[in-house]
């Protein structure tokens, strides 16, 4: 049930947000289901990232002023509150100005999945030229940001995604080969896609059968990585180098992907916005099928 709380006030090295839009992932339904090993205290306020206007700086912020446009990420919220609200306290190290070719909303939801993909690409992976990279679930919110990434740095990708629709965003996004990870046989098109390549590297956004038969397919040397959560089957081969990896939310790491984004082009794909009111309902579109991010407007 929603209720009123009181606006919060900054403190010296926080910025007081209106909130104009929140990512919503499924790291919410996640808390919101009690799965987490510490249960939320009532009442909560839930939202990792959101994107708004500065309405106070704290005192000892620098480099903030009222009426920036900023996106932030609210880290370990339990007791503090999040951004599904009209109202958020960002520390200054984990808020960022807003690039200018982006709308509130793309900056919304921008720091965690864009965060996880900068990480597994360039510090997990360590992505290179010449390198092909396959990446499974490539329409998500993880993955549409690893195809860009990846584009950027000059890497060829295959991108793995979900239904027609999946493969029509991977497409735009710049995948030099798309397939759609429902049918049958998809993972034909990976020997094809590493023939040539000095190193076939592979990010798997999603687990279950249809990862399972990716990983058989791929090329002996290949080096797989998924963030921790997904439900990764056993692999059972001695011939690749496969590891999940925590993600770092800490300034310096999200200071060096804000970074990306601003040299961009980063385009975050917001493919449902709906009332902050209506965040029951993008919950459930979350765990949906959908593409890229759900993102909730507070204004």
């Amino acid at each position: 049930m929603p209720c009123a709380l009181p606006i919060p006030t900054p403190g010296p090295n926080q910025l007081l947000v209106r909130v104009h839009a929140a990512g919503v992932g499924r790291w919410d339904l996640l808390e919101r289901d009690g799965v987490f090993a510490r249960l939320p205290r009532f009442p909560h306020v839930g939202g990792s990232e959101g994107a708004g206007v500065v309405v106070e700086a704290g005192r000892e912020t620098r480099g903030f002023r009222e009426g920036d446009r900023v996106y932030g990420l609210v880290a370990q919220r339990d007791p503090k509150g999040g951004c599904h609200a009209r109202f958020a306290l960002f520390d200054a190290g984990l808020a960022w100005p807003v690039p200018p070719r982006l709308a509130l909303d793309q900056a919304a939801v921008l720091p965690v999945d864009g965060a996880l993909a900068a990480q597994a690409l360039h510090a997990v992976l360590q992505v290179r030229e010449d390198d092909a990279l396959v990446v499974f679930g490539a329409s998500g919110g993880v993955g549409h940001f690893a195809l860009q990434l990846a584009r950027n740095a000059a890497v060829r990708t295959l991108a793995i995604a979900s239904g027609g629709d999946g493969v029509r965003l991977a497409e735009r996004l710049g995948a030099d080969v798309a397939v759609d990870g429902r049918r049958p046989g998809f993972e034909r098109e990976i020997a094809r896609f590493a023939d040539g390549a000095k190193r076939t590297l592979a990010l798997l956004t999603a687990g279950g059968e249809a990862a399972a038969r990716l990983v058989a397919a791929l090329p002996a040397g290949s080096r797989i990585a998924w963030p921790h959560g997904v439900a990764m089957p056993t692999i059972a081969r001695d011939d690749v180098v496969a590891a999940g990896f925590g993600v770092r939310y800490e300034p310096d790491a999200m200071r060096a992907f804000h970074a990306l984004a601003e040299r961009g082009p980063l385009v975050p794909h917001v493919s449902r916005r709906l009332a902050l009111e209506r965040l029951p309902q993008a919950l459930e579109a979350v765990a949906a099928h959908h593409l890229g991010r759900i993102a909730v407007l507070a204004a």
